[in-house]
């Protein structure tokens, strides 16, 4: 039995940082709003904020979307559920409450928040590994062992679990008074689903429910990442539209974002199962609004959780080089072949492995690489990143400074000039050091018998004053 007939919940950004729209989300208040709720975890932008420990965003622009969805929602005591800090660390979790704490502060609030902190313990993993626990890719990778091994957790930087809606909805179901719940790497789906499903609504239809509302404005059109969508979800479906007046929902607009970011356009696999929209409907209810229905959930023999980890390999140094001249651009391939067999011989004291050197020709195939279908130039400049990884930075900056002072002054039948075949935008310009590079090598499903197993969770009151209380 269902314990609300519907639930009315705002999706206020597509990631946090990407920025909310005030007036969207003030508009949204006057809806009868259960829930405001936006995530901010990802895996988009590679492995290096998971190995550093660092935000995806940049700390300015998540602090300004935090304070817009806590003070607002505060004032017309609406609920939020938050996903933030980009890789998921406990180290961005904390930040994200610092900040918090800043922002009452700032605007004398209190808050009583229940914190989901998803980086797991090593001695955790290794401990299911010895009684038999097997975890299997989920993606074939030649990076990634096909099952997870010891050797393997023990050499990762860091491992995060993505929270599922079971962990938000036990946190929100044993905490009565809570202005609000942060969690650290999310399951995206899994935070606008929690709350229907918490209510006894079908789960195909909830987790469909949070595929379309998991990033905001971009089900609507014209897209935004920086807007909001309301849901308002009923027994058996669900109506979705813009609190900006400037864009509106089409069956188009939903049905483009339920098949985004899928293999599968009609399936899509989850903790615990799969959601099932092949039977899906998407009809026009009003100008701006589409109603939604048919979603099914597969149940797995089995629940699973993503475990997402990387391992240091090395540091890297780039160079950003401009070719304009007609001959340079029509030698390229040459000028780089020769580059890298110069360079492999002058540092070829060094033991195989030390370093690696590739070049990316934008303007030509740097995007597509060997999928590109038009792989020549058709323009009159290119540009050449010089990428090197090495063992160490030292080493990074001294093979990428070799590698661009030799593309610079490289000789080439026909060349007209001597005085350089590069334009290097700025100084220092050679060789430019990026740090610690890292990979990717846990990306596995690891059995649960229980949900919320791995991750830990904190009841946090933070007051005015910045004090924090746990």
């Amino acid at each position: 039995m269902l314990q609300k007939e519907e639930l009315r919940i705002f999706s206020a950004t597509s990631f946090m940082g990407h920025g909310v729209d005030r007036e969207s989300l003030e508009r949204a208040m006057d809806c009868n709003l259960d829930f405001v709720i936006a995530q901010g975890t990802t895996t988009d932008a590679g492995p290096y904020y998971l190995g550093a420990g660092l935000p995806v965003m940049a700390e300015e622009a998540l602090r300004r979307d935090l304070e817009l969805i806590i003070t607002i929602a505060k004032a017309n005591s609406v609920p939020f559920i938050i996903s933030a800090g980009g890789c998921g660390s406990d180290s961005t979790t904390a930040l994200v409450l610092e900040l918090i704490e800043d922002i009452c502060t700032q605007h004398h609030l209190s808050l009583k928040l229940g914190v989901v902190w998803s980086e797991v313990e090593r001695d955790y993993l290794l401990s299911g590994l010895e009684e038999g626990r097997r975890a299997k890719r989920i993606v074939p990778h030649p990076v990634l062992e096909e099952y997870l091994s010891a050797e393997n957790v023990r050499q990762n930087e860091r491992i995060v679990a993505q929270v599922g809606p079971e962990v938000i909805m036990d946190l929100w179901a044993s905490n009565p008074g809570l202005d609000g719940i942060i969690a650290g790497r999310s399951l995206d789906v899994g935070l606008y689903a929690a709350i229907p499903l918490l209510h006894g609504f079908d789960k195909g239809l909830a987790m469909h429910f949070g595929k379309i509302m998991e990033d905001g404005a971009l089900a609507a059109t014209p897209g935004s990442g920086n807007d909001g969508l309301l849901g308002i979800i009923r027994s058996d479906h669900f109506d979705v539209r813009p609190t900006n007046p400037k864009r509106r929902c089409t069956p188009e607009s939903v049905t483009g974002h339920a098949f985004y970011e899928r293999s599968d356009p009609s399936r899509e696999a989850n903790p615990g199962g799969d959601l099932d929209i092949s039977q899906a409907t998407y009809a026009q209810l009003d100008e701006v609004t589409v109603r939604v229905s048919g979603a099914k959930w597969i149940e797995a023999p089995a629940y699973t959780v993503k475990l997402e980890g990387v391992s240091r390999v090395g540091y890297r140094s780039i160079c950003i080089a401009g070719m304009r001249d007609p001959q340079v651009v029509k030698n390229v391939d040459l000028i780089l072949k020769e580059t890298k067999e110069i360079v492999d011989d002058y540092f070829a004291y060094l033991p195989v492995g030390e370093y690696s050197l590739s070049f990316k020709v934008y303007g030509r195939d740097a995007v597509l690489g060997p999928f590109e279908p038009t792989p020549y130039v058709q323009g009159h400049e290119i540009c050449v990143l010089v990428d090197v990884v090495a063992k160490t930075q030292k080493l990074a900056n001294s093979v990428c400074s070799f590698a661009s002072s030799t593309i610079s002054h490289h000789g080439f039948p026909g060349r007209l000039s001597t005085a350089g075949n590069i334009a290097i935008p700025f100084s220092p310009g050679r060789s430019v050091p990026v740090g610690e590079v890292y990979e990717f090598t846990i990306w596995h499903a690891w059995p649960l018998d229980d949900p919320k197993e791995p991750f830990r969770t904190t009841i946090e009151t933070i007051e005015p004053k910045g004090g924090k209380v746990q």
